[in-house]
C-alpha cells in the first residue's frame, strides 16, 4: 500500500499537468481566437452612416439634403427576454411588431434599427428606462429631407429600406441601409450613396457604452456627390399651384436650345419623406390604392392622345409631300364631314378656309381631307422623326414609349385589314390610336421652334462632390445630350410657325395672349371614352427667337383653350419675368 502522501502528490501533478495543457490550448493554440471573443465582449464597431448626396436645382435652390434623427437600435445578441416588450411600450408599437423586425437577424451583434425619426417623448422615455432595456442603443444618423417634396417628388423620385433581392444584387449594403427606389434617387444611386464610416467602442459587462476605443482609428463618412439639376424650382412652384385646382394632370417645359428640363410636374404628388420612417400600413393602402394614382408620374409615364396639338405635324407633312400649299382650300366647313358611311365632325362651322386659318381655328373638317391627301404610310412615316413612338432617353425612370398606329400595328390590334380609313382621319386630328406623353408633345414642339432639330431632354446637368461653398474642383458636367433632327424644310416649318401664332394672337388660345412676348402654339381638346376630354395646349416663346417649350394636359379638364391654355400663359410670364436666372443656369 502507498503512502497517502505520495498518492496525493501524484493527483496534485496530474491536475496540474492537465491544467496547464487546458492553459497552452486556449493561450497558445486558441489565443488568437479566444483574444476575437473578448474583443467582441468589450468592443462594439458601429456604423456611422453616410448622408447622401444632395440635389440642387439649377440655380442653387436645395431641393433635397439630409438632416440628422435620432435612431433606436437594438443589438439581437445583448438584449433579455424582456428588451422588446418594454421597447414595444416606449414606443407605441405593437409588440409583435418588432419582434417581427428584429426576429430575422436574431444572430447579429451589431445595432439593428428598429425605429427611426424618435419624437422627443419617445427619446425621453426611452433614456428614462435605459436600466431595464437591454442591447437597446440610440444614436444620432442622417435621414433624407426633402424641403418640398410634394413639388418635386416625381423628379426626385423617394428612397426606401433595401429588400432581400437588393442585397443579393449588390453585397455592398446592408440590411435596413436605404436605397433610391424611382426618379433621380433610383437612377443616381451610385452617386448619390456616399461611403459610410466606422467606429469602436468600448462596453462594460452590461453591455453600457463606456467611450470610443483610442487604439482603433475612426473612419469618418463620405457624403455622397451632390446633383445640380436643369429644374427650375420657381417654374416647378408656378406649375404646381396652376395644377392644384384640377385632379390630375401635367406640366412639362424645356429649353429648347439644349433640351435641358426646366419643369416636369405630375399632379398629384405625394412626400416622399414619408418612406424615411415606418409607415403605418393603413396610410399606404390608401394612398396606393387612391384613383388618382400619386406615385404615377404623367409628364413622362402617361400616354394620352394629343388631340388638335398634333395638327402642326400633320400640316407639316402635307406641305413637305407638296400636295398643298399655304393657299390651299378644300370642302368647306359645315359641321360635318361624310366619308363612306361615317360622320365626321367638327367643333364649328368655319366655311372655307386655308392652310394657316385651318391651323388658327382647329378646324377638323380641314385637317380630315388634309390627312386623305397625305396617306396613312407617309403621314406615319413623317411622324416617327419626331420624338413619338419611342422614349426620349430622359435620365429619369419610368418613361413610356406612346403610340404611332402604322399598319403593322394596327393588323395586330384588329385583325389584318379589319380597320378601315376612318383611322387615318382621326388620327389627321390626334384621335384613336396615336398617344403620346407630355414630354413627348414639349420635346416635338421643340423641334418646331428650332426648325426642325431638337436635343435629347435631360435633368441631371452636373455632379460636384461636397467641400464647403463655390465650385468643387471635383464638380464634374455632364455632357450634353446630341442634337437629333427631323423632316421638314425650313420654309415648311415657317409657314406651321406662323399658323401656330395665329393660334394665340387670333384663334383658339387667343387667352394665352400676353403683351411682353410672343407666343406660338396649339390647343388640344382629346376626347375620353372614360369621361370628359382631356386639355391641351403646347407651345413656344419667343415666337421669334425660341428659347423655352411647354407643354400642359389637365385629365377630364375640357377645352384646351379654355383650361390648359391659361396654364402654359401663366407659366411664360413666371419665366419671362425671371428670364436671365432661368436661361441662364445649366445647358
Amino acid at each position: 500500500m502507498k503512502p497517502r502522501p505520495l498518492v496525493l502528490r501524484s493527483v496534485f501533478l496530474v491536475l496540474v499537468g492537465l491544467l496547464a495543457a487546458r492553459m497552452f490550448q486556449l493561450q497558445v493554440i486558441q489565443g488568437a481566437r479566444h483574444a476575437r471573443l473578448s474583443d467582441r465582449n468589450r468592443i462594439r464597431k458601429i456604423v456611422l452612416s453616410a448622408p447622401r448626396g444632395r440635389i440642387f436645382d439649377r440655380n442653387g435652390v436645395l431641393l433635397a439634403d439630409t438632416r440628422p434623427s435620432f435612431t433606436a437600435s437594438v443589438i439581437p445578441t445583448e438584449m433579455d427576454d424582456s428588451t422588446l416588450a418594454v421597447l414595444a411600450r416606449l414606443l407605441e408599437l405593437p409588440a409583435d411588431e418588432l419582434a417581427a423586425q428584429v426576429q430575422p437577424v436574431t444572430y447579429l451583434s451589431v445595432p439593428v434599427p428598429v425605429r427611426r425619426n424618435l419624437t422627443p417623448p419617445q427619446l425621453y422615455r426611452i433614456e428614462e428606462n435605459r436600466f431595464r432595456l437591454s442591447g437597446v442603443r440610440v444614436s444620432v444618423d442622417p435621414v433624407r429631407n426633402y424641403p418640398e417634396g410634394e413639388v418635386f417628388c416625381h423628379v426626385l423620385g423617394h428612397i426606401g429600406e433595401v429588400t432581400a433581392e437588393d442585397l443579393a444584387a449588390d453585397t455592398s449594403y446592408r440590411r435596413l441601409d436605404f436605397i433610391g427606389r424611382d426618379g433621380i434617387e433610383k437612377l443616381y444611386e451610385l452617386e448619390l450613396r456616399g461611403r459610410d464610416g466606422h467606429e469602436y467602442i468600448e462596453v462594460d459587462a452590461r453591455g453600457q457604452e463606456i467611450a470610443p476605443l483610442a487604439e482603433k482609428r475612426r473612419t469618418e463618412p463620405v457624403s455622397g456627390t451632390d446633383l445640380h439639376l436643369t429644374i427650375d424650382a420657381r417654374l416647378q412652384r408656378k406649375a404646381a399651384h396652376l395644377l392644384r385646382p384640377h385632379r390630375r394632370g401635367a406640366v412639362v417645359a424645356l429649353d429648347v436650345r439644349t433640351g435641358a428640363v426646366l419643369c416636369l410636374y405630375s399632379h398629384p404628388g405625394f412626400d416622399p419623406g414619408m418612406f424615411t420612417a415606418s409607415l403605418p400600413k393603413a396610410r399606404w393602402d390608401s394612398i396606393a390604392g387612391s384613383v388618382d394614382q400619386p406615385f404615377f408620374n404623367r409628364a413622362l409615364g402617361a400616354a394620352y392622345p394629343p388631340g388638335s396639338v398634333l395638327k402642326p405635324f400633320v400640316a407639316l407633312a402635307a406641305l413637305e409631300q407638296g400636295q398643298v400649299t399655304p393657299a390651299t382650300r378644300f370642302t368647306p366647313c359645315v359641321g360635318t364631314y361624310r366619308y363612306g358611311n361615317r360622320d365626321f365632325t367638327c367643333w364649328s362651322r368655319h366655311g372655307s378656309q386655308n392652310l394657316t386659318e385651318a391651323l388658327a381655328h382647329s378646324c377638323n373638317i380641314y385637317f380630315y381631307q388634309l390627312g386623305l391627301e397625305v396617306g396613312l404610310d407617309s403621314l406615319i412615316a413623317f411622324l416617327g422623326t419626331f420624338p413619338f413612338g419611342r422614349r426620349t432617353g430622359v435620365d429619369l425612370p419610368g418613361e413610356a414609349a406612346g403610340v404611332i398606329p402604322d399598319r403593322a400595328w394596327l393588323d395586330r390590334r384588329y385583325g389584318a385589314g379589319r380597320w378601315g380609313h376612318g383611322v387615318l382621319l382621326n388620327l389627321s386630328i390626334g384621335q384613336g390610336e396615336f398617344i403620346t406623353t407630355p414630354l413627348q408633345v414639349a420635346l416635338a414642339m421643340s423641334a418646331l421652334a428650332r426648325d426642325g432639330r431638337y436635343h435629347r431632354p435631360y435633368v441631371v446637368a452636373r455632379t460636384e462632390r461636397p467641400g464647403g461653398a463655390g465650385p468643387s474642383p471635383t464638380a464634374r458636367r455632364l455632357p450634353r445630350p446630341p442634337a437629333d433632327s427631323v423632316r421638314g424644310s425650313r420654309q415648311s416649318i415657317r409657314v406651321v410657325k406662323q399658323g401656330m401664332e395665329r393660334v394665340v394672337e387670333h384663334g383658339t388660345a387667343r387667352v394665352a395672349r400676353l403683351a411682353e412676348v410672343t407666343i406660338a402654339g396649339k390647343t388640344g381638346t382629346a376626347q375620353n371614352p372614360k369621361g370628359e376630354d382631356h386639355a391641351w395646349f403646347a407651345c413656344y416663346t419667343p415666337a421669334d427667337n425660341p428659347e423655352i417649350a411647354i407643354a400642359v394636359v389637365v385629365e377630364h379638364g375640357g377645352h384646351g383653350g379654355a383650361v390648359a391654355a391659361p396654364i402654359a400663359r401663366q407659366l411664360v410670364r413666371e419665366w419671362s419675368a425671371h428670364r436671365e436666372a432661368t436661361t441662364g443656369g445649366a445647358r
